[in-house]
């Protein structure tokens, strides 16, 4: 129960900030000619067309079916927090640029309050629901998509006071709010499941 409602407050603090639906105009399916660019080689002229960039990765080997079962669920973990990552950096951006325009600190300690209990409101039940090792996962992610540490965030959306007590409160449970991504060391099979998502690949 403890782990549970430190997983609540652990989420709305890393994710300190209001959503909304975003609404895209409806596109015309009617595409205009376009005009290739051309090359002259030897006397004939080539099109010149530029093809989108194609990732090769390799597929996981397992030994047994119990990697494979581990790994299975590690991808269903990354699948079920990713779009919060992405969330995280869309709404952070949104928010920063909020602030930006506010001219007051009284105007942008409201601004963050409200934001904060639009999420309570919206996200208790999500964190509420997600284990340890997704929270984990979560935290790489942010630092992913945001380029900031969940401790960073926090520092900039609450202050040192907050980012330091729940970066204490973490380390109690053996996490930390300060771990970077590492795509190329430990974070090397996030980083593959991550992108073979983005490809659409599983």
């Amino acid at each position: 129960m403890m782990m549970k409602r430190l997983m609540v407050i652990w989420g709305l603090a890393l994710l300190a900030m209001k959503g909304y639906a975003q609404k895209h105009p409806e596109r015309d399916t009617v595409q205009a000619p376009q005009v290739l660019r051309s090359l002259e080689v030897n006397g004939d002229t080539l099109p010149v067309v530029n093809l989108k960039e194609v990732r090769v990765m390799p597929m996981p080997k397992f030994r047994n079916r119990r990697e494979y079962r581990r790994y299975s669920r590690y991808v269903r973990n990354v699948k079920k927090v990713y779009p919060y990552a992405k969330f995280t950096a869309h709404l952070l951006n949104e928010m920063e640029q909020h602030l930006d325009s506010l001219t007051t600190e009284k105007e942008k300690k409201a601004y963050i309050k409200s934001v904060e209990k639009s999420l309570k409101a919206k996200y208790s039940d999500v964190i509420w629901n997600m284990t340890f090792s997704q929270g984990k996962i979560l935290i790489k992610l942010i630092d992913r998509e945001t380029g900031m540490t969940s401790y960073e965030i926090i520092d900039r959306m609450k202050g040192a006071f907050n980012a330091g007590f729940w970066q204490a409160v973490a380390r109690l449970f053996g996490s930390n709010l300060k771990m970077k991504f590492d795509p190329e060391g430990e974070d090397r099979i996030l980083n593959q499941v991550v992108m073979m998502i983005e490809y659409g690949m599983i």
